[in-house]
Protein backbone atom coordinates (compact mmCIF):
# COMPACT_ATOMS: atom_id res chain seq x y z
CA UNK A 1 0.00 0.00 0.00
CA UNK A 2 1.33 3.28 -1.22
CA UNK A 3 1.50 6.63 1.10
CA UNK A 4 -0.11 9.70 -0.94
CA UNK A 5 2.31 12.13 -1.10
CA UNK A 6 2.36 15.66 0.02
CA UNK A 7 1.91 18.27 -2.18
CA UNK A 8 4.98 19.99 -0.53
CA UNK A 9 7.05 16.31 -1.36
CA UNK A 10 6.43 16.24 -4.99
CA UNK A 11 7.17 20.07 -5.64
CA UNK A 12 10.75 19.48 -4.06
CA UNK A 13 10.95 16.38 -5.77
CA UNK A 14 10.47 18.22 -8.96
CA UNK A 15 12.98 21.25 -7.92
CA UNK A 16 15.27 18.59 -7.23
CA UNK A 17 14.83 16.73 -10.53
CA UNK A 18 15.36 20.17 -11.88
CA UNK A 19 18.89 21.05 -10.17
CA UNK A 20 20.18 18.12 -11.55
CA UNK A 21 19.29 18.35 -15.45
CA UNK A 22 20.78 21.86 -14.56
CA UNK A 23 23.87 20.51 -13.37
CA UNK A 24 24.44 17.74 -15.57
CA UNK A 25 23.86 19.66 -18.50
CA UNK A 26 27.19 21.41 -18.97
CA UNK A 27 28.89 17.72 -18.50
CA UNK A 28 26.83 16.81 -21.15
CA UNK A 29 27.77 19.38 -23.26
CA UNK A 30 30.89 18.86 -22.57
CA UNK A 31 31.12 14.84 -23.32
CA UNK A 32 29.70 15.69 -26.84
CA UNK A 33 32.04 18.36 -27.25
CA UNK A 34 34.58 15.87 -26.88
CA UNK A 35 33.12 13.02 -28.86
CA UNK A 36 32.32 15.59 -31.82
CA UNK A 37 36.35 16.03 -31.83
CA UNK A 38 37.26 12.17 -31.41
CA UNK A 39 34.97 12.05 -34.54
CA UNK A 40 36.75 14.93 -36.12
CA UNK A 41 40.40 13.66 -35.32
CA UNK A 42 39.66 9.89 -36.28
CA UNK A 43 38.10 11.58 -39.86
CA UNK A 44 41.72 13.56 -40.33
CA UNK A 45 43.67 10.57 -39.11
CA UNK A 46 41.79 8.52 -42.20
CA UNK A 47 43.08 11.14 -44.34
CA UNK A 48 46.35 11.14 -43.46
CA UNK A 49 46.74 7.80 -43.31
CA UNK A 50 45.30 7.54 -46.76
CA UNK A 51 47.99 10.04 -48.12
CA UNK A 52 50.53 8.44 -46.30
CA UNK A 53 49.54 5.28 -48.18
CA UNK A 54 49.25 6.77 -51.36
CA UNK A 55 52.76 7.89 -50.91
CA UNK A 56 54.04 4.44 -50.17
CA UNK A 57 52.22 3.08 -53.20
CA UNK A 58 53.36 5.64 -56.01
CA UNK A 59 57.04 5.50 -54.13
CA UNK A 60 57.22 1.63 -54.42
CA UNK A 61 55.57 2.23 -58.16
CA UNK A 62 58.70 3.84 -59.19
CA UNK A 63 60.93 1.87 -57.48
CA UNK A 64 59.15 -1.38 -59.65
CA UNK A 65 59.52 0.31 -62.98
CA UNK A 66 63.19 1.35 -62.52
CA UNK A 67 63.65 -2.46 -61.46
CA UNK A 68 61.87 -3.34 -65.32
CA UNK A 69 64.28 -1.09 -67.22
CA UNK A 70 67.38 -2.38 -68.59
CA UNK A 71 70.24 -1.83 -65.68
CA UNK A 72 72.93 0.13 -68.23
CA UNK A 73 69.94 2.53 -68.77
CA UNK A 74 69.29 3.40 -64.79
CA UNK A 75 71.35 6.26 -65.31
CA UNK A 76 69.90 7.55 -68.18
CA UNK A 77 66.50 7.15 -67.26
CA UNK A 78 66.50 8.87 -63.96
CA UNK A 79 68.85 11.69 -64.20
CA UNK A 80 68.40 15.05 -65.07
CA UNK A 81 69.96 15.28 -67.98
CA UNK A 82 67.53 15.04 -71.25
CA UNK A 83 69.69 15.24 -73.90
CA UNK A 84 71.09 11.33 -72.66
CA UNK A 85 67.65 9.69 -72.79
CA UNK A 86 67.74 6.12 -74.57
CA UNK A 87 64.68 6.95 -76.56
CA UNK A 88 66.23 10.31 -78.05
CA UNK A 89 66.47 13.67 -75.87
CA UNK A 90 62.98 14.20 -73.60
CA UNK A 91 61.77 10.92 -74.00
CA UNK A 92 62.71 9.43 -70.28
CA UNK A 93 60.72 10.02 -67.06
CA UNK A 94 63.42 11.46 -65.78
CA UNK A 95 63.51 12.78 -61.87
CA UNK A 96 60.41 14.14 -61.39
CA UNK A 97 57.36 12.72 -60.71
CA UNK A 98 53.36 12.90 -59.70
CA UNK A 99 51.08 11.70 -57.46
CA UNK A 100 47.52 12.91 -59.06
CA UNK A 101 46.13 12.85 -54.98
CA UNK A 102 48.18 14.51 -53.01
CA UNK A 103 48.90 18.11 -53.51
CA UNK A 104 52.71 19.84 -54.18
CA UNK A 105 53.94 21.77 -50.77
CA UNK A 106 53.22 25.88 -51.17
CA UNK A 107 55.87 27.38 -53.31
CA UNK A 108 56.99 23.80 -55.06
CA UNK A 109 58.70 25.40 -57.60
CA UNK A 110 57.72 22.55 -60.05
CA UNK A 111 54.70 21.35 -59.08
CA UNK A 112 55.34 18.05 -58.43
CA UNK A 113 55.14 15.55 -55.34
CA UNK A 114 57.47 12.88 -56.51
CA UNK A 115 61.34 13.53 -56.88
CA UNK A 116 64.27 10.69 -57.66
CA UNK A 117 67.47 11.23 -56.53
CA UNK A 118 70.52 9.14 -57.51
CA UNK A 119 74.55 10.29 -57.25
CA UNK A 120 74.46 12.93 -59.85
CA UNK A 121 76.83 16.46 -60.10
CA UNK A 122 76.56 18.99 -62.43
CA UNK A 123 80.14 19.84 -63.77
CA UNK A 124 79.26 22.08 -66.30
CA UNK A 125 77.01 25.45 -65.84
CA UNK A 126 73.22 25.99 -65.85
CA UNK A 127 73.61 27.37 -69.03
CA UNK A 128 75.68 24.37 -70.32
CA UNK A 129 75.02 21.15 -67.84
CA UNK A 130 77.12 18.11 -67.62
CA UNK A 131 75.43 15.77 -65.54
CA UNK A 132 77.93 13.13 -64.06
CA UNK A 133 77.49 10.13 -61.91
CA UNK A 134 79.97 10.72 -59.05
CA UNK A 135 81.60 8.75 -56.72
CA UNK A 136 82.70 11.25 -54.76
CA UNK A 137 78.39 13.01 -54.45
CA UNK A 138 78.46 13.45 -50.82
CA UNK A 139 74.77 12.72 -49.73
CA UNK A 140 74.47 10.90 -46.39
CA UNK A 141 70.52 9.37 -47.44
CA UNK A 142 72.73 7.28 -50.34
CA UNK A 143 75.38 6.42 -48.66
CA UNK A 144 77.36 8.71 -50.70
CA UNK A 145 80.22 9.04 -51.36
CA UNK A 146 81.09 5.59 -52.47
CA UNK A 147 82.65 3.15 -55.08
CA UNK A 148 79.94 2.58 -57.70
CA UNK A 149 82.00 1.03 -59.79
CA UNK A 150 83.63 -1.41 -57.82
CA UNK A 151 87.65 -0.83 -58.46
CA UNK A 152 87.87 0.15 -54.80
CA UNK A 153 88.56 3.25 -55.38
CA UNK A 154 86.22 6.77 -54.67
CA UNK A 155 87.58 9.07 -57.74
CA UNK A 156 85.62 12.43 -58.55
CA UNK A 157 85.22 10.62 -62.18
CA UNK A 158 82.25 9.81 -64.27
CA UNK A 159 81.11 6.72 -64.28
CA UNK A 160 77.66 6.73 -65.82
CA UNK A 161 78.86 4.37 -68.36
CA UNK A 162 80.87 1.64 -65.77
CA UNK A 163 78.27 1.78 -62.61
CA UNK A 164 77.85 -1.66 -61.22
CA UNK A 165 76.03 -0.18 -57.88
CA UNK A 166 73.09 2.52 -58.15
CA UNK A 167 71.87 4.51 -54.88
CA UNK A 168 68.33 5.88 -55.12
CA UNK A 169 66.11 7.71 -53.56
CA UNK A 170 62.46 8.63 -54.02
CA UNK A 171 61.23 11.27 -52.06
CA UNK A 172 57.34 12.40 -52.12
CA UNK A 173 56.67 15.80 -50.48
CA UNK A 174 53.12 16.66 -50.42
CA UNK A 175 50.87 19.58 -48.57
CA UNK A 176 48.12 18.06 -46.73
CA UNK A 177 45.31 19.46 -44.00
CA UNK A 178 47.78 19.31 -41.29
CA UNK A 179 50.62 20.95 -42.79
CA UNK A 180 54.09 19.79 -45.15
CA UNK A 181 54.47 16.06 -45.00
CA UNK A 182 57.11 14.28 -46.87
CA UNK A 183 58.19 10.02 -47.35
CA UNK A 184 61.42 9.00 -48.73
CA UNK A 185 62.17 5.27 -49.48
CA UNK A 186 66.30 4.85 -50.06
CA UNK A 187 67.34 1.85 -52.22
CA UNK A 188 70.09 0.40 -53.83
CA UNK A 189 70.11 -1.17 -57.56
CA UNK A 190 73.12 -3.59 -58.44
CA UNK A 191 74.00 -5.39 -61.36
CA UNK A 192 74.46 -9.27 -60.93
Amino acid sequence: MRLPRSPKTTQSLRGMTLMEIALAMPIIMLALGMFTQMLTAGKGMRQSSRENWLASLRAQDVLESMRNQPYQDLYALYNEDPLDDPGGPGTAPGIHFSVPELEPQTGDADGFVGRITLPSFNAGTEVAPDWQLREDYNHAGLGMPRDLNGDNVIDALDHSADFTILPVEVEIRWQSRFGPRRIQVHTLFSEL
